[in-house]
């Protein structure tokens, strides 16, 4: 008889919103923004950025429809969901917690594009509607293999065509890592970055019925990541 999991879904959303509303927002709006960092945090924003422009390379190689909406889940501080706007498409922004969906709204209103985005606070476990595609970056790092299913099920059903997401493959010397990071004292630990097996990154596109289009490895100092790009079979 298998073991029931010990994989609480509130318990994690609520973490998650407690994290992105407190340390995280302050930590990661830093990262995003345009204030002096550490060598270490520079690395990650220069990473973040390598990243994102080889998925907005990627999305217009789609040649989307020229009203389509696209769904950036987990939106952060809105990056890239300001992006997408100012290149004409319609975006539904949703983020957990509401510190950053009100800075992706200050930002998209400080660039005039508050028009084409409609915010949301909700989970990408729970967010609905029918989306041309949709977009996920360094979110689905943050759930271990049982709510990675559940998210990215989610996201599978919302869009017509394609998923473009990151998340972190398996490493076993990153899990040692992070395994001896648990021992910090609490207050210097960040996140915990969950990483995903093949096996179970392979179960994920099977049971949505999805299949890999592109993927590229993103490695930038200390900024590293999976960058995928799934499709309907």
């Amino acid at each position: 008889m298998s073991n029931p999991s010990s994989f609480n879904a509130k318990e994690h959303q609520n973490m998650l919103r407690s994290y992105f509303n407190g340390n995280g927002f302050n930590r990661w709006s830093s990262i995003y923004g345009n204030e002096k960092l550490s060598t270490v945090r520079t690395t990650v924003r220069q990473g973040h950025a390598v990243m994102m422009d080889k998925a907005f390379e990627w999305l217009q190689q789609l040649n989307l429809p020229e009203d389509a909406t696209i769904l950036d889940a987990g939106c952060g501080t809105g990056l890239f969901s300001v992006r997408l706007a100012g290149n004409g498409y319609h975006v539904k922004a949703v983020d957990i917690a509401a510190q950053m969906v009100n800075k992706s709204r200050e930002e998209a209103t400080a660039k005039g594009l508050q028009e084409k985005i409609d915010f949301e606070v909700n989970t990408i476990e729970e967010v609905k509607g029918m989306y041309d595609a949709v977009v996920c970056f360094d979110v689905l790092i943050h759930y271990p293999a049982e709510g990675f299913m559940e998210a990215f099920k989610n996201l599978s059903n919302l869009t017509k065509g394609p998923i473009i997401f990151t998340y972190a493959p398996y490493n076993k010397i990153l899990a040692l890592q992070h395994w001896i990071g648990g021992f910090f004292p609490k207050k210097e630990r960040r996140t915990t970055i969950q990483m995903i097996t093949d096996e179970n990154m392979n179960k994920a596109m099977e049971k949505n019925r999805m299949f890999v289009k592109s993927r590229q490895k993103i490695s930038f100092g200390f900024y590293h990541t999976m960058l995928m790009h799934a499709e309907r079979k």
